[in-house]
């Protein structure tokens, strides 16, 4: 089985303008939480992450997340999907322990 992984840059605007922006730019916002320290907001290129898609469901399945060049074990817990586009919204990640 092939290891799954996905670039993203930490250090996003929040907001639900800042996150429209963003998308019609073509990233995806999300966030990284668990472990010690504060959730993470991040975003993601929406190609490499349909790429990651097509190859099998990402939901529950442990990704290799390299946060601005660090790379992270998560988990992704949630993928909010748009209910008539084919795009996907927000994206949320569990960091794994060991990290």
């Amino acid at each position: 089985m092939s290891e799954l992984v996905l670039a993203a840059e930490s250090g996003r605007i929040q907001g639900s303008p800042a996150s429209r922006r963003m998308r019609s730019s073509g990233q995806v916002p999300g966030v990284v939480y668990g472990g010690a320290g504060s959730p993470v907001a991040i975003s993601c290129n929406s190609r490499e992450l349909r790429a990651l898609m097509s190859k099998r469901p990402i939901v529950g399945s442990v990704i290799t997340l390299e946060i601005d060049g660090k790379a992270r074990k998560v988990i992704c817990k949630e993928l909010q999907k748009h209910p008539v586009r084919p795009e996907v919204l927000h994206i949320d990640f569990q960091l794994v322990d060991g990290n």
